[in-house]
């Protein structure tokens, strides 16, 4: 029943770091989100890698048959290749127009993680020609020439050679390996490394980067190119559709792709405005929930002493002494007795504790509305301790448990489904020139000092009304005992227990009615046995 945002979630925890290649991208919304710093460690070896500008085609449709000519050319050279799609989709249709041109290739989206990142490993083997959504084979490093160790275990499997039961025969398999790997390392890099070939541009450069650097790794040599359409989702929607005009006008073919600096400029700039959008909706998001973070942090506070089993008795008496001085206050106005609602007083302190004999309507007109409010206190502070010797200490303390934490969490629910519909709804105050955030924040305050009152009421109207009932034990199962004579006859009729006779229980399947007989098989009426 709880909620709670990620950004909240993750700044549960005392300490926050983490590490990976692309979070410059984000370090705004590291600092401001999570008060973390993007530190940049330069590569352990030179950067190579040949990043190329986008080629922009006026269709998806002549984008993929660009790529796939580009796969073809650069597979018959024996370079190796890593085609990088948005979806599954995608993909599969990318697979089936090199299927048609006879290039064989592995197709990975993220289904079997362990055979993805074993087939990625391999990826930088020349010719290797591999499709991949932005989550498949993630973690695993491409070496270029191929991954010996990976190879090695492959060629085992294939001959039934057991590395552990047969460590020399393994070892002479992976020296083979090493040494192809190796040889095949040099032709790669010979022919320029790893090509990565993307097919459209990301809303998040962040996951753009990703598949970049899957290449030119260590000081390795590699190259990049990302192919995209007029067509593609992240162009459609910042101005694509004039610049296809534009191509029209201009006469520009199909398969012919424009390629200038300045293009692959603006489609930064549309996916940093994409980015922006997409954080101003995640930082809106935390501002909102940092209100119920603050509630939700007090409410988990006050869970967390009863569950380790704090002394409640303190507390609990005193939401009572403040739930009697609510009623006094509301019943008793006036200074003269007479225009008091004694009546009214007394129906409502009969929900919250037993009467008193002593405290008659007379007696009370009698007082002050001070001495009344100090006798209902002291009756209910003598109620409680005769409740608390009649159950005993130990009995009382885990009856306060559980009634703070019943009243707590259903409350606490409710609350939260208020303060959702709430929210769906502040949205509206903006065309009374009122900030939302400001509004939510004053409505949930107010929504949380209810909250907190109603919690003290019911506990107040709760504690001195409930009992501790134990569930009864489960009856004893009935076995079927086979006489001597139903054992020669095969008729097995059950031998009825001393003191039993005539007992017979009712059938499973069915709820007994209050004067059937009793599922336990006394005798009685459920009604006068287990339906009491």
């Amino acid at each position: 029943y709880a909620t709670i945002t990620l950004q909240n979630y993750f700044r549960l925890y005392h300490k926050l770091a983490g590490m990976t290649g692309t979070a410059v991208t984000e370090a705004e919304e590291f600092h401001k989100i999570y008060k973390l710093e993007v530190v940049v460690i330069p590569t352990h070896r030179p950067m190579i890698r040949q990043d190329h500008t986008d080629l922009v085609y006026k269709s998806q449709g002549a984008k993929f048959r660009a790529a796939v000519e580009e796969v073809k050319d650069l597979h018959a050279e024996g370079r190796p290749v890593l085609v990088g799609t948005v979806s599954i989709e995608k993909s599969e249709h990318l697979s089936e127009l090199l299927r048609r041109e006879g290039i064989p290739h592995q197709v990975l989206n993220a289904k079997l993680h362990e055979r993805e990142a074993n087939i990625v490993a391999q990826a930088g083997r020349s010719g290797a020609v591999t499709i991949a959504t932005n989550m498949a084979g993630r973690g695993t490093d491409i070496l270029l020439g191929g991954n010996p160790d990976g190879l090695a275990l492959e060629e085992a499997l294939r001959r039934h050679i057991d590395p552990e039961a047969q460590p020399e025969a393994y070892q002479a398999i992976l020296a083979d390996t090493r040494g192809q790997c190796q040889e095949d390392h040099q032709k790669v890099v010979a022919l320029g490394g790893l090509h990565i070939l993307g097919t459209e541009r990301h809303e998040a450069r962040r996951i753009d980067n990703q598949l970049r650097g899957r290449t030119g790794r260590q000081g390795d040599p590699g190259s990049s190119r990302v192919s995209v359409s007029l067509e593609d989702d992240i162009l459609r929607r910042f101005g694509g559709d004039r610049l296809k005009q534009f191509m029209e006008w201009a006469g520009q073919e199909d398969d012919v792709p424009f390629e200038f600096g300045l293009l692959s400029k603006s489609i930064e700039n549309a996916q940093t405005k994409v980015e922006a959008y997409n954080f101003d909706i995640r930082k809106h998001l935390v501002e909102y929930d940092d209100v119920m973070n603050t509630q939700r942090a007090t409410i988990y506070g006050e869970r967390r002493k009863i569950l380790e089993g704090a002394d409640l008795k303190a507390n609990v008496q005193e939401m009572l002494h403040d739930e009697l001085s609510r009623l006094v206050e509301i019943h008793l106005q006036g200074r003269n007795s007479e225009d008091w609602d004694v009546e009214g007083l007394f129906a409502e302190l009969a929900t919250v504790l037993p009467p008193s004999r002593e405290l008659t309507e007379e007696r009370l007109r009698a007082m002050t509305r001070r001495e009344a409010e100090q006798a209902l206190i002291e009756h209910a502070d003598a109620v409680y301790e005769t409740r608390e010797a009649e159950l005993g200490p130990v009995q009382m303390r885990v009856l306060e448990r559980l009634v703070l934490l019943r009243t707590i969490d259903s409350l606490w629910v409710e609350h939260l489904t208020a303060m959702e519909s709430m929210r769906q709804g502040i949205g509206l105050q903006a065309y009374a020139q009122t900030d939302p955030l400001v509004a939510y924040k004053r409505e949930a305050f107010r929504m949380y000092e209810q909250l907190r009152e109603d919690i003290q009421r019911n506990i107040a109207h709760t504690i001195l009304r409930v009992n501790l009932v134990r569930e009864p034990a489960p009856p004893p199962m009935v076995r079927n005992v086979r006489t001597s004579r139903g054992e020669e006859n095969g008729s097995g009729t059950a031998a009825p227990a001393p003191g039993t006779a005539g007992r017979q229980p009712v059938p499973a399947g069915r709820k007994p009615g209050r004067n059937d007989p009793c599922w336990c098989g006394s005798g009685k009426k459920y009604k006068r046995c287990h339906g009491a």
